[in-house]
């Protein structure tokens, strides 16, 4: 489907912060390295998951195409959208929840870059069971999503193998809790 005016005043209704037109989205519509672009016209940046969910099933509902963007970290390009595509950004995701330091399993969001979540563990007598030289930039969602490894991989392993739970919404907006939360 190709979206429509329509379309944003009802993604304006579910998400607390859309953006829209040319200059608004143009940091959206490129990746880092300003290798490729894109045309996204709208950007949801929900602050929560009931935000997440309320603004992909607007788009599932419509058959409207969606592509997450984090950090916008990737060599590949897979966060700048091709067409008109709704971008949904992370980046409003950024709360670490907390941490349990007798099992040392830390809680956040998607957004949450990754340096931030290593000096908050850092704090704590903890660490990050992953670096990266985009740590300043990237986000766990996107580490995760790529099982990223790094330089602590030999030590930690994969952060897929580091993650004790997730919680995550489908495209038609259910929202999956494997966190146990």
């Amino acid at each position: 489907a190709t979206l429509e005016d329509s379309d944003v005043a009802a993604l304006q209704t579910v998400c607390s912060r859309v953006l829209e037109g040319v200059d608004a989205c143009a940091p959206y519509n490129t990746d880092w390295m300003r290798k490729w672009e894109g045309r996204a016209r709208v950007v949801a940046e929900p602050a929560s998951t009931e935000e997440v969910s309320a603004v992909l099933k607007h788009c599932d509902r419509r058959r409207l195409a969606v592509v997450p963007q984090g950090g916008k970290t990737g060599l590949v390009g897979g966060s700048v959208p091709v067409h008109d595509e709704v971008v949904l950004s992370t980046r409003r995701l950024d709360k670490i929840e907390g941490l349990d330091e007798d099992t040392g399993v830390a809680t956040c969001g998607a957004g949450v870059v990754l340096a931030d979540l290593d000096a908050f563990l850092r704090d704590k007598g903890f660490c990050a069971p992953l670096d990266l030289g985009a740590a300043g930039t990237c986000t766990v969602g996107g580490n995760l999503a790529t099982n990223a490894g790094g330089v602590r991989f030999v030590r930690y392993g994969s952060l897929r193998g580091a993650t004790v739970g997730v919680e995550f919404v489908t495209a038609d907006g259910t929202v999956i809790d494997c966190a146990g939360t």
